[in-house]
C-alpha cells in the first residue's frame, strides 16, 4: 500500500509534498510565451486545492482524466493569496495500491448520528399529509441511500459526501432556532421543515459522486430544482386527500428556494414561508462558503485571493477577547 503523504489541509507555504491525491480537473493550457502547461485540481478527503505544471506539462497529464489517483511531487507555493501546488512529477497510480476513504472528500461530522437526527426532524411534523409525503419519497429506490451520500454542491458549499444531509440539517435547525423569534408572523413550521427536507433533494440525482463530484446529465439538462419540484408533486397526487392548496405552497417553496430569477430560481418566492426558506437556505450555504475560502488561506495572510463568487476578498483574521 502506498502511503497518503500529507493531506490538503496539512499543506503550508513552502513545504515540500510527496503524496497521493485524486484528480478532480485537469486541463493543457498555453502559457504567453507559447509553452503548454497543465493546470489540475487534486483533491483529498480534507478538501481540494490547484496545482500547476510547467515542465513537460503535455506528457506528464496525457494520460490522466478526472477521478483517477495520482501520485505527485511539488512545492506548495501562495498566489494571490491562495496556495497552490507547483508539481514537479505526476504519476497515475492503480486504485488498488492506495487507500481510497483517504482521498474521497467526507463530512467530518457523523454520519449515523446526522441520520438520527433527520429522523428525529421527520417524526416532529405534525401534518399527517407531510408526513406520509415524505415518508413515501424516502422510501422510494435509492432515495435514502443517495441523501446520505450527496454532495451540496460541486463546489463552494458542503461539496462532500454527507454534504447534502448536513447542509439540511443546519436549515433545519435554523429555522426551528428562529421561528421563536418570529413567533408573531404566524409561520408554519411544518411547512418550513417540510421545505428544508425537500427543496435540495434532486441533488441526489443532479450529482455523481464516486471518486470526484461531477454533474450527471439530467442534473444539466434538468437541475435539481425541477427535480425536487416533480419528486413531490408525483408522491402528492398519488396521496388520497392530499389537500392542493397543501401542495401548490410547497411546491412553490421548492422552487423560490434560490431567490432570485438569475440564481435559477423559476419563481420569486411569493409567501412567508417560502422567504423564509431561502433566507435559512442562503445563509448556510453562504456562511460555509465563506469560512471554506477563509480555511484554505495561509494564517500569514490578511486577506483571502478575491472571490468571485461572493465578488470580494474576505478577511483572514477572527477577533478573540483577550482571557
Amino acid at each position: 500500500m502506498i502511503p497518503k503523504g500529507r493531506f490538503i489541509s496539512e499543506i503550508g507555504e513552502g513545504d515540500r509534498i510527496k503524496a497521493v491525491f485524486l484528480i478532480s480537473e485537469r486541463r493543457l493550457l498555453t502559457a504567453r510565451n507559447g509553452k503548454p502547461y497543465g493546470k489540475v485540481t487534486i483533491s483529498d478527503k480534507t478538501g481540494e486545492m490547484l496545482g500547476l505544471i510547467w515542465e513537460d506539462a503535455q506528457e506528464q497529464i496525457s494520460g490522466i482524466t478526472p477521478g483517477d489517483v495520482v501520485g505527485i511531487r511539488a512545492t506548495a507555493e501562495s498566489y494571490e493569496s491562495r496556495l497552490q501546488l507547483r508539481i514537479e512529477k505526476i504519476t497515475k497510480l492503480s486504485e488498488k495500491d492506495v487507500d481510497i476513504a483517504s482521498l474521497v472528500p467526507t463530512t467530518s461530522r457523523d454520519m449515523a448520528s446526522m441520520m438520527a437526527e433527520f429522523e428525529q426532524a421527520v417524526s416532529s411534523i405534525k401534518n399527517t399529509h407531510l408526513h406520509t409525503l415524505i415518508e413515501r419519497i424516502f422510501d422510494r429506490e435509492g432515495v435514502r441511500e443517495g441523501f446520505m451520500k450527496a454532495p451540496a454542491a460541486k463546489g463552494i458549499h458542503h461539496n462532500y459526501v454527507g454534504g447534502l444531509l448536513e447542509h439540511t440539517l443546519f436549515v433545519l435547525k435554523a429555522i426551528d432556532s428562529l421561528l421563536p423569534v418570529y413567533i408573531h408572523v404566524g409561520l408554519n413550521r411544518d411547512m418550513l421543515f417540510a421545505g428544508a427536507i425537500l427543496h435540495d433533494l434532486g441533488k441526489i440525482y443532479e450529482y455523481s459522486c464516486d471518486k470526484v463530484i461531477d454533474i450527471t446529465p439530467v442534473g444539466r439538462l434538468l437541475g435539481h430544482i425541477y427535480l425536487s419540484a416533480h419528486m413531490v408533486d408525483q408522491e402528492a397526487g398519488g396521496i388520497e386527500g392530499f389537500p392542493e392548496e397543501l401542495k401548490l405552497q410547497l411546491l412553490h417553496m421548492i422552487l423560490g428556494h434560490h431567490g432570485q430569477l438569475e440564481f435559477g430560481s423559476p419563481k420569486l418566492p411569493m409567501t412567508k414561508e417560502a422567504i423564509f426558506l431561502h433566507m435559512m437556505d442562503d445563509l448556510d450555504a453562504k456562511l460555509t462558503g465563506i469560512c471554506s475560502i477563509i480555511e484554505a488561506t495561509p494564517e500569514d495572510e490578511n486577506f483571502t485571493a478575491f472571490s468571485s463568487v461572493y465578488n470580494r476578498h474576505l478577511y483572514n483574521r477572527s477577533y478573540r477577547d483577550e482571557d
